[in-house]
């Protein structure tokens, strides 16, 4: 199976469903040869970068061979290997041809893409994330601390929400658009998925339905799985954070995906899987 990503590749809910919706969370996940196909790409965002390894790595855990097929772009692989993305798929067995690529530090990169499994693993990046921010000289100096808060509280979620077989992976970048400069943060994993953590909260069963709207109901206050009324403050949290000056906050968790801005907070519709969860944060500065 060969999955083919767009030219312009700003996340997954832009591929092909055809293939992509093959779920390899799965245990009826059959495909022996998996090929994620970034040879068209000519612009790739660090939202889309996240799908990049969580797909392939569940595929990899259900015994597929796997190979990422590098952007022909040799500028954008040298983004992907600077953000670590290769890396973290060779370390897994995943196969990635990226020879002639050449290593290099791009200090706009605050944390490469980082593996973690456990809440203390959290603690430890996001303290590291600040103090990386804080030596970076990038963007406004009162935002680092956020920046940072805001990566953990995302991490935390996925370590305490998740069940994923191959934990998190998260990144922060100073990241130069279109509209301005931001930070970006992004978290995913390869877990159960928002609309199945809610529906063992018994009160909350019945009320999602479906992926969208167990996304937008996880972002209420105080709503959480766990059915501890002191527990679901986290994302609620951050969706709040994320309605003003500009930032944005995107949720993707299976077949669901919300926007949630200064401007808008844009109904969750239904888009093409995500095998987990995806959050990624933007903040101007």
């Amino acid at each position: 199976m060969r999955i083919e990503a767009p030219g312009n590749f700003r996340n997954a809910s832009e591929l092909s469903s055809r293939f992509a919706s093959h779920d390899p969370r799965l245990s009826t996940f059959s495909e022996r040869d998996v090929q994620i196909d970034l040879r068209q790409c000519e612009f790739i965002r660090p939202s889309a970068v996240l799908w990049c390894v969580i797909y392939p790595l569940l595929a990899r855990l259900r015994g597929s061979a796997c190979e990422l097929l590098v952007p022909g772009n040799v500028g954008v692989c040298t983004y992907l290997k600077s953000l670590g993305l290769f890396q973290a798929l060779q370390s897994s067995g995943v196969t990635v041809d990226d020879r002639g690529i050449p290593t290099r530090r791009d200090p706009q990169i605050v944390m490469s893409l980082t593996g973690f499994h456990t809440e203390p693993q959290v603690e430890e990046l996001a303290n590291n994330a600040l103090e990386a921010l804080t030596s970076s000289g990038l963007g406004a100096v009162n935002l680092h601390p956020l920046v940072s808060e805001l990566f953990a509280e995302l991490a935390l979620n996925a370590v305490q929400h998740a069940d994923s077989p191959i934990g998190a992976y998260g990144f922060i970048q100073f990241y130069q658009f279109e509209a301005g400069r931001r930070f970006v943060c992004g978290v995913a994993d390869g877990g159960i998925g928002i609309r199945r953590s809610l529906e063992r909260n018994p009160a909350l069963r019945d009320r999602v339905p479906y992926d969208w709207v167990a996304i937008e109901l996880a972002v209420r206050e105080r709503i959480s799985g766990t059915g501890d009324p002191t527990r679901g403050i986290g994302l609620y949290g951050v969706s709040e954070d994320m309605r003003r000056d500009g930032r944005q906050l995107i949720i993707h968790s299976g077949s669901g995906a919300l926007q949630i801005s200064e401007e808008i907070e844009s109904e969750a519709k239904r888009v093409t899987l995500f095998p987990g969860t995806l959050a990624y944060a933007s903040i101007p500065t």
